[in-house]
């Protein structure tokens, strides 16, 4: 029960300190300091060559409750696809090892022997309006539903331990 506490403490830590990461560097961006060199340097819209992707909106933020043995947080994403919550969950890395999943969401059901830093396998159950993506660990499973209800996805997380 304490490793699952400890595990629980340490993602919500890790979640806050990677927020508070991403506004400094941000704050930091957009403020040279005072004596820096800048020579001819272009604004920053002009050096931007990737397209902007969209924000996806979360209706009333996300859920965290602690389950046994676990902890599972729950995300309504407004007028959103399911395809395009796999996105932003890969490019936020809202899951571990949310890189070893594949780039493009798969058609039926696939299990991705990967056998690498304590990740065994990745099962993806494939149904309509929804898809399950299993994280097979040495010491437990984390668990990625996405469920689309009308215009909006239901995004699940669950980690649990053996």
């Amino acid at each position: 029960m304490k490793k699952i506490s400890f595990i629980g403490l340490m993602i919500v830590i890790l979640t806050g300190c990677r927020n508070e990461s991403k506004q400094a560097v941000n704050n930091a961006a957009e403020t040279p300091e005072k004596d820096s060199p800048i020579i001819n340097r272009k604004p920053a819209a002009e050096n931007n060559t990737i397209p902007e992707s969209k924000e996806l909106p979360v209706l009333n933020n996300c859920t965290e409750k602690t389950i046994e043995y676990g902890s599972e947080q729950e995300c309504l994403f407004t007028g959103s696809t399911i395809e395009e919550v796999y996105h932003t969950t890969i490019k936020e890395k809202e899951v571990e090892k949310a890189e070893l999943l594949l780039t493009e969401l798969p058609k039926q059901n696939i299990e991705k022997e990967i056998n690498k830093d304590g990740l065994d396998f990745i099962n993806y159950t494939v149904s309509s309006g929804k898809i399950e993506i299993e994280f097979l660990f040495a010491g437990g499973v984390t668990t990625l539903e996405m469920e689309q209800q009308g215009k909006n996805v239901k995004r699940t997380i669950i980690h649990s331990a053996d």
